[in-house]
């Protein structure tokens, strides 16, 4: 399955980015530099996170490429609270922490998911670029959306009571001391049917540390981890190594300009990959299985003669594996298995691994299939 961002979508960030920064920005050459320059202080030279090379290029590339390119990411956590009736039945209210050009917005839309949408961020040209493109897109898809931004310190901020608080790519841009604050800030302000979605980049070092929020929340019993976990004890398994951590990869299709970018930086090209984290006041597992539930963290690899997986689940993190003489039917079915599924399968691990044996019964769950199109 592939997620498909709409051309409508880039067509109205596009406008709003051009209304907001002029065409010059958005020269081609200029905006690879500025796209290129960007993934790299991302990755590589995070020390120079807060100093591109030039601000107004630095904006028209998270509006014009990243904007566009990360706007899915919301529907994977957004199918799988659908899925379980974990979101009111009504426009949502949302709270867009660190809204930046508005990706998690644009995002929902996509979805048709009716907004009441309130983005805060520091930068008032991205919030404008936001402002505009979200109302443009709500209204090319027929999407009932109201949208209002605010330019703050969303640290210091109050917020108003709200369904689904979203913060996207954020806390790894702050200190580490205000980030658990702003999550339980953001907690008290959804109420038990709502949710808050945290996404941050899939790196080592910012996943990690998204890992040791959950633990540290879940410690404090101040939310109940709705997903990617099925897994609801502590400690995450994925920190006991200095060189694991957990993050989603998923095929993306790109619209016609944001895909060209892709093409020329070789950044963004076929997949979306990203961390996350969902919380909810109310207990709802994401899936109705208990242990026996398994989240995978890898794709699937077959050396000679079996088939490989990591899973994590309310056992630890173990192997799951197929060896040739037991697949048949069902069991082959750990095949065709992506990161990200969930499988229930109903034989215990041994201390090293999960053995899938000729009489296992598997059962593959897409959770956030309820929001997905091919």
């Amino acid at each position: 399955m592939t997620w498909v961002v709409p051309t409508e979508l880039e067509d109205a960030v596009l406008a709003a980015t051009q209304a907001v920064l002029g065409s010059a920005p958005l020269a081609p050459a200029k905006l690879h530099a500025a796209v290129i320059d960007r993934s790299q202080r991302y990755t590589s030279d995070r020390d120079k996170l807060a100093k591109p090379m030039d601000r107004t290029a630095d904006l028209a590339a998270r509006a014009a490429f990243f904007t566009i390119a990360d706007a899915m990411k919301i529907a994977i956590p957004l199918g799988e609270l659908r899925g379980r009736g974990a979101l009111p039945a009504r426009a949502l209210r949302v709270l867009d922490l660190g809204a930046g050009c508005g990706a998690m917005g644009l995002g929902l839309i996509a979805c048709d998911v009716a907004i009441e949408y309130v983005g805060l961020d520091r930068d008032g040209d991205a919030l404008r670029i936001a402002e505009h493109a979200i109302r443009e897109f709500a209204k090319a898809r027929a999407i009932e959306a109201s949208v209002a931004v605010r330019s703050c310190d969303v640290t210091k901020e109050p917020f108003e009571p709200t369904d689904l608080v979203v913060i996207g790519t954020l806390l790894n841009e702050l200190p580490t001391a205000h980030r658990l604050a702003l999550v339980q800030k953001a907690l008290a302000a959804v109420g038990d049917d709502g949710a808050v979605i945290i996404i941050e980049p899939a790196l080592r070092e910012t996943s990690r540390e998204l890992h040791l929020l959950r633990d540290t929340l879940l410690t404090m019993g101040a939310a109940h981890v709705f997903a990617p976990c099925t897994r609801t004890a502590t400690p995450c398994p994925m920190l006991e190594r200095d060189d694991d951590w957990c993050h989603e990869e998923r095929f993306v299709k790109l619209p016609p300009h944001t895909a060209e970018v892709s093409r020329v930086t070789h950044l963004r090209d076929v997949t979306i990959k990203f961390s996350y984290l969902v919380l909810r006041k109310a207990a709802t597992p994401l899936v109705e299985a208990g242990g026996a539930a398994w989240r995978l963290v890898s794709a699937p690899v077959s050396p000679k003669g079996k088939t490989e997986v990591l899973g994590c689940s309310d056992v630890g993190h173990k192997v799951i594996r197929l060896m040739k003489r037991h697949r048949n039917g069902q069991t082959k079915l750990l095949e065709r298995v992506r990161r990200g599924n969930v499988l229930v399968i109903d034989t215990p691990p041994n201390a090293e691994r999960l053995e899938m044996l000729s009489d296992t019964k598997l059962d593959v769950v897409d959770t956030s299939a309820a929001t997905e199109r091919a």
